[in-house]
């Protein structure tokens, strides 16, 4: 039996060492320069609902994970109102549609996420991301851009990592007109499993994820979330899906 868990142990380590290898790597938001350590960063990920017990799905994931911290945060969401192709003095350049604001512990973050990627033979959801620590005046910033509030939400949880991989287990609650926390906006805890990744590393990314998704089955089934079927009904409240982002993180 030993002899069969050192087998295993190898066999992961020689596995992230293949997504490590393959252009996985690590964003940080307590340095700006080091907020992009490769040419592009992509977070990979699978989403769920838990719908069993938290009690014995964290069994499972604190079993499985090196870490645990607790996660809290408001997250604001800015929409441009700017039909242009990007400010005069940078020719070619295109102003994302949506920017993440993240104030947690009086410490803002900013995060870019791009438009996710269907792949349909990589059982992952793959987004661009890149993601900054910023200050109070970042705001004057965006509206001198043209960006307004589209909507905002709280995030409660806790997040579980190991190697390149995190997994968060969290709740959203609305913003009352306050800013204090009003209820929750689902009854379930949302799931999120993810990694970092460079262009050449989508494949052995997806591989890596899905095999720990599996250790959580049957606690919750993650899958590959497709954004195409998503419609809100309501604009001024956040689409019912996991929107548990990470600064690696």
């Amino acid at each position: 039996m030993f002899q069969q868990n050192k087998q295993h142990q190898q066999q992961q380590h020689h596995q992230q060492q293949g997504v490590v290898q393959s252009g996985v790597a690590s964003a940080t938001v307590n340095n700006p320069s080091e907020s992009i350590v490769a040419g592009n960063i992509y977070e990979c990920s699978l989403h769920g609902i838990l719908s069993t017990p938290s009690s014995t799905f964290i069994q499972r994931a604190k079993g499985m994970m090196r870490c645990e911290h607790p996660v809290s945060y408001k997250e604001m969401v800015f929409k441009s109102t700017v039909q242009s192709a990007g400010p005069s003095w940078v020719e070619g350049s295109i102003l994302p549609s949506e920017i993440h604001v993240r104030y947690e512990k009086n410490t803002v973050y900013v995060r870019y996420v791009g438009v996710p990627q269907i792949k349909d033979n990589i059982n992952a959801m793959i987004r661009n991301v890149v993601d900054i620590k910023s200050s109070e005046t970042f705001f004057i910033y965006l509206e001198n851009l043209g960006y307004v509030k589209d909507y905002e939400y709280f995030v409660d949880g806790y997040q579980y990592s190991t190697y390149n991989l995190s997994l968060f287990l969290v709740n959203h609650r609305r913003v009352l007109n306050d800013g204090t926390k009003g209820e929750l906006l689902n009854k379930h805890s949302m799931v999120e499993l993810q990694c970092l990744s460079g262009e050449e590393g989508f494949v052995a990314a997806a591989e890596y994820l899905n095999t720990y998704a599996e250790y959580l089955y049957p606690f919750v089934e993650l899958i590959k979330f497709d954004h195409r079927l998503l419609t809100a009904e309501n604009n001024n409240t956040p689409p019912n899906v996991n929107v548990a982002g990470g600064y690696n993180r």
